[in-house]
């Protein structure tokens, strides 16, 4: 008996411990679902903007957070090369793609940064 209320409290201390990790998820899925209500790009919409940029077919898309900005962060074959495009939600442009290497962005410097001139916003 002594045992299985060890068991039972060690079980009590995992879900409590565990609950500030739920909580931090459900306000993740919260502010993914206000960016894609308030999103002035649709997702297929940003697919289509990286295919064109890099010229390939889309193998994955999702809602990302690059620094403090919403993106889409779109997966793009290109031949044998997979490419990690981010497109921004407020606009649909294309900001960064870098090759990847084994599903993992590359070290290499970006294949392209798409930035503001200077004074700008960024």
């Amino acid at each position: 008996m002594k045992l299985t209320g060890i068991l039972r409290v060690a079980m009590l201390s995992a879900a409590v411990g565990a609950m500030p990790a739920f909580a931090a998820h459900d306000k993740t899925l919260e502010h993914e679902q206000q960016v894609l209500e308030g999103a002035k790009t649709s997702l297929s919409q940003a697919i289509s903007a990286a295919e064109t940029d890099v010229g390939g077919k889309a193998m994955s898309a999702r809602l990302g957070r690059y620094h403090t900005q919403d993106v889409y962060d779109v997966h793009v074959l290109k031949g044998s090369e997979l490419v990690d495009v981010r497109v921004s939600v407020d606009d649909g442009k294309v900001l960064s793609s870098r090759p990847m290497e084994h599903g993992h962005m590359a070290k290499a410097k970006a294949t392209h940064e798409k930035t503001e001139p200077s004074g700008g916003k960024g």
